[in-house]
């Protein structure tokens, strides 16, 4: 009673292994998968991207350090220290631009500033 339907399942999963087995191989080298699938991920040869940027924390921002917002921080933006346009942020506190700020804290790549003007 149970074995034709048995059979039945053991020949559908026979059988779609080896369909699964004949995709593998043979599906690659048709165009429509060429047209759907990245085959390369990065062409051979110099990059597209340029050369890569040097980050502003080289600078070496140390906390007391003064500068002057250049964008409106609200809590993020840009500040300026030294020549060098770094991107910093607030405790939460806006700031207007041209606002002279002072560094509180530095971690890694992160700057976190307040305002140094008079109140």
């Amino acid at each position: 009673m149970l074995a034709v339907p048995l059979l039945n399942m053991f020949i559908a999963i026979v059988g779609s292994f080896i369909v699964i087995a004949l995709l593998a191989r043979y599906l690659p080298r048709t165009s429509i998968y060429r047209r759907f699938a990245l085959i390369d991920s990065n062409p051979p040869g110099p990059s597209l991207a340029g050369t890569p940027r040097q980050f502003a924390t080289a600078l070496t921002l140390t906390p007391g350090t003064h500068g002057t917002a250049v964008t409106v921080l609200r809590p993020s933006g840009k500040a300026r220290f030294a020549d060098h346009v770094v991107d910093v942020v607030t405790e939460g506190e806006f700031i207007a631009p041209q606002t002279p700020v002072k560094v509180i804290q530095t971690d890694g790549m992160r700057v976190v500033v307040k305002s140094a003007a008079p109140l």
